[in-house]
């Protein structure tokens, strides 16, 4: 199932009938592809989150968690495990206790506003668990969703340049070499990078 873009909006680019049924295997396979290849330049997803799930960390320091992208404020919970035996008991409140850090999603640090600290124990157990709506925001950004689509039309149309040259020769200069990244698309995708990603 596509999550960035659609079969349909692909269709629609590459200019392909969208009652012609026969392609549509490769371009679910373009489709896949081009989403995992998006999450691994950026360094994260943009899959627009269905519920609200827990996942445990290891506080940064005394008041700071780093955590993954956080979509919205909305179904946030915050425990922490006051007893170094992995059951989180202590439920911590948002505004008073704790903030998340930004102004907008997507948020990625949890910061104690209240003056104690977060957990920290030598047996190195994450002693955060945090309950959120993971991912980028609760809608794909416009930007992903057209990078989605070209690099799966660029990908889908490589059948006919397997060895990386474009079908067809210039006069002029000889056969055409594709580059291996496209530069839109690395410009569609350059704000929505992680820091420290290649």
């Amino acid at each position: 199932m596509a999550d960035y873009t659609s079969r349909d909006t692909v269709k629609t680019y590459l200019g392909i009938p969208s009652g012609t049924t026969s392609e549509d295997s490769a371009i679910d396979a373009a489709l896949a592809a081009a989403e995992d290849e998006i999450d691994n330049i950026c360094g994260r997803t943009f899959v627009v989150p269905g519920s609200a799930t827990a996942k445990v960390f290891q506080p940064l320091d005394g008041v700071v968690v780093g955590v993954d992208d956080i979509a919205q404020t909305s179904g946030v919970v915050v425990k922490t495990d006051t007893a170094d035996d992995g059951a989180y008991d202590t439920t911590l409140t948002l505004t008073s206790e704790y903030i998340l850090e930004g102004n907008a999603a997507p948020y990625r640090i949890i910061r104690r506003v209240d003056g104690s600290t977060f957990p920290r124990y030598t047996s190195n157990r994450p002693t955060v668990e945090v309950t959120a709506y993971w991912g980028y925001a609760m809608a794909v950004p416009g930007p992903v969703v057209q990078a989605a689509t070209v690099l799966s039309a660029r990908l889908y149309q490589r059948r006919s340049s397997p060895l990386g040259f474009q079908a067809g020769m210039s006069a002029e200069f000889g056969p055409v070499r594709i580059s291996r990244i496209d530069p839109d698309i690395r410009s569609l995708l350059s704000g929505y990078r992680l820091i420290g990603v290649a």
